[in-house]
């Protein structure tokens, strides 16, 4: 692919003819001006009368019943509509859901279910008991939709401040971040500000962190990038006003250069990850990625797309 444009193309024509219709609504309102609530109108689908969600919305696990993660699955595609109604059904859902106290703790949601176990996925979502089901991951995240949505007040409310304020105790405290925990502490932090809530922490000494640990995350050897499961600059830079984008901009230019070159004839790009289990599953689900991950990549591509065309013209 030689520019932003076949890109588009290409991913359009995989998306559109071979995507489930929940990625389908999203490529139609992210590239093709539809509104928001013909994504909620596909989304509903995969919410169970708890509020919570399951169903493999999260295609790496199966599970019909609903899990924290696969909620969290759903309040990420929300935060990609730029959507705020707090009376959504959806939305009223998925409080009930967090409010409930399912699958918490009282301080985290549990990262797996035991019930995980009896439907086809991934071996890193199986359901092995002990303190390891236990993260930051997703709890970060689903508090702050808590701190984003709910009524200032609630008792749902005061949870989301409780856990964000633990949360963050806990990331200053710790030497080093799991990947995909960081993203969820990023997205709690973006949710905190977006609030103006006072949780009785740093900010910015939080935000700082997290700069510093997504730095470090980011694999810096570039001949993995496209054929192994490593931590890219997209996983955390979406924007070019983002701050770690000033600190990445050759990484940045080298990934968007990467994705042109490895999008395949399809229009779609290797998944670089398999599962070891479930063989009949597993290309299914591996199908279903690939649209995620067109969405994903010609989304960097497009807010990257002008970074390009200033550094040509220098």
């Amino acid at each position: 692919m030689s520019d932003l444009r076949d890109s588009y193309v290409a991913g359009r024509w995989f998306v559109l003819r071979r995507a489930r219709p929940i990625d389908c609504a999203r490529w139609r309102f992210l590239f093709e001006g539809a509104p928001p609530e013909s994504v909620l109108e596909v989304l509903a689908q995969y919410q169970n009368c708890d509020g919570g969600f399951g169903h493999a919305l999260e295609p790496d696990f199966w599970n019909p019943l609903s899990s924290p993660i696969q909620t969290w699955a759903a309040t990420e595609i929300i935060h990609g509509l730029n959507y705020n109604n707090s009376n959504h059904p959806i939305v009223r859902g998925i409080l009930s859901y967090l409010e409930s106290g399912v699958d918490f703790d009282g301080r985290t949601w549990s990262r797996t279910l035991a019930t995980n176990n009896d439907y086809p996925h991934a071996e890193w979502w199986s359901h092995e008991g002990g303190s390891g089901e236990r993260s930051y991951n997703p709890t970060a995240a689903l508090a702050g939709f808590a701190l984003q949505f709910s009524e200032p007040g609630s008792a749902l409310h005061q949870m989301a401040l409780r856990i964000s304020r633990e949360a963050f105790a806990t990331l200053l405290a710790s030497r080093s971040v799991e990947t995909h925990e960081l993203s969820c502490f990023h997205r709690l932090v973006q949710c905190a500000h977006g609030l103006g809530a006072d949780i009785g922490v740093d900010l910015s000494a939080v935000e700082k962190l997290i700069r510093t640990e997504s730095n470090a995350a980011i694999t810096q050897d570039t001949s993995t990038w496209a054929t192994e499961y490593v931590v890219r600059p997209s996983r955390f830079i979406r924007s070019r006003s983002d701050p770690l984008f000033a600190e990445n901009e050759g990484l940045v230019r080298y990934e968007c250069d990467l994705l042109k070159e490895t999008q395949l004839d399809d229009g779609s790009w290797p998944v670089t990850w398999h599962w070891s289990s479930f063989p009949d599953e597993w290309p299914i689900a591996r199908e279903w990625w690939k649209s995620i991950i067109v969405i994903e990549n010609v989304q960097f591509l497009r807010e990257m797309e002008s970074f390009h065309k200033t550094e040509d013209r220098s």
